[in-house]
């Protein structure tokens, strides 16, 4: 290499960290880069960490919710920290697991019964099916029996495709459900001891220091946000849950807990939504000529549609700076990224992510002479 090759090089070396330099003194840029590292950290973070943690930060949040009940019973009852943590985790453990065996008993209930007369509502089905046949047949002037004809050959090549592919893998899979069974008592046990410890010293998890500081005032307000998310869509979906479970009930349905439990869990899911279950269900209701049913289930589904309408934009757009539209453009990218778990981890990665932003934002200005 000449010397003119060199000092071009040099040249370009110079001018190149003088651009870069000036990139990053621009205040929009800077913050593009830094949008840009955020999302590329919290995407890896969750892809490939979160696995790793999820009974650490389930237990932390565990710890987070029942630290005041300790806080109250350290200053009013003079108790040790270790002794009204002991206390609070046995007496959560025990409410827990009353309401789980109260709900469960009457879900399996309803399953059982549901077992029970499920040849009842395959005739049911049938016959419904014969209606919706007919009525085709009739519509389009096919040859009477041919839609019907049509749909038992589906139907009969659909149970043949599960008989040959998913029972001879539930017989097979006996040691992966003894596996998953014990790798599941293994993290509820971790979980558990892990939220006792971080509950007994709660006050001391991080440890003072500028770096600390920091990730303290981000968890801080992540939790915050968390919170608010988790308890404006676990509301909006008891409420559901209720409207579904009082209407079923005066239709007189045998079902009403499991079946009102179910759409309230389809609901919290923007994309599928109450009436992915009920506007179906009242379309089978009519061709079956139960106009009663019919339209009650829709009565149900627009008191659902107003509930989420009135409810969300108070409970969860309001406190989070986030939009319906924003959520469900969140939860959506969050699915195809990380999966069915991706419809929470989308909306709490953007809070993460805005939190860590406003507060690389605000060190950036303060540090600034």
């Amino acid at each position: 290499m000449n010397r003119s090759q060199i000092e071009n090089s040099v040249y370009n070396e110079v001018g190149m960290g003088d651009f870069l330099k000036r990139l990053w003194e621009k205040e929009e840029y800077r913050k593009g880069i830094l949008v840009v590292g955020i999302v590329i950290g919290i995407v890896l973070v969750f892809r490939y960490f979160l696995t790793l943690v999820i009974p650490f930060l389930i237990a932390f949040l565990v710890a987070g919710i029942l630290r005041p009940v300790v806080d109250w019973l350290v200053k009013h009852w003079h108790w040790s920290d270790k002794l009204a943590s002991i206390v609070v985790m046995l007496i959560a453990g025990i409410l827990f697991l009353t309401v789980g065996k109260v709900v469960i008993t009457a879900l399996y209930r309803q399953i059982e019964n549901f077992v029970i007369y499920l040849p009842f509502y395959q005739e049911q089905f049938m016959a419904g099916l014969g209606n919706c046949c007919s009525f085709i047949d009739s519509g389009f002037h096919l040859e009477t029996g041919a839609s019907m004809a049509y749909a038992t050959e589906v139907l009969l090549g659909v149970f043949s495709d599960f008989q040959s592919m998913v029972l001879p893998k539930l017989t097979t899979s006996t040691v992966t459900a003894l596996k998953q069974a014990f790798a599941s008592i293994l993290f509820l046990f971790i979980m558990l001891y892990a939220a006792l410890c971080m509950l007994k010293n709660y006050h001391q998890l991080f440890r003072t220091g500028k770096l600390s500081g920091y990730i303290q005032e981000i968890w801080k307000h992540v939790i915050h946000l968390l919170g608010v998310y988790v308890r404006a869509e676990g509301t909006i979906a008891l409420v559901q849950t209720v409207i579904c479970g009082i209407g079923l009930w005066i239709l007189k349905n045998p079902y009403p807990l499991l079946l009102a439990f179910f759409i309230g869990i389809v609901d919290a899911f923007p994309v599928f939504g109450s009436g992915t279950i009920l506007i179906p269900w009242a379309v089978y209701r009519i061709l079956m000529g139960d106009i009663r049913v019919a339209a009650g289930l829709v009565i149900m589904y627009l008191l659902c549609t107003l509930n989420r309408q009135l409810l969300e934009p108070r409970l969860l757009g309001q406190k989070l700076g986030m939009s319906t539209l924003l959520t469900l453009f969140l939860m959506y990218i969050g699915y195809r990224i990380f999966g069915i778990f991706g419809f929470i981890l989308g909306p709490v990665g953007y809070m993460i992510g805005r939190e860590i932003l406003n507060m690389a934002t605000a060190a950036g200005h303060s540090e600034k002479p």
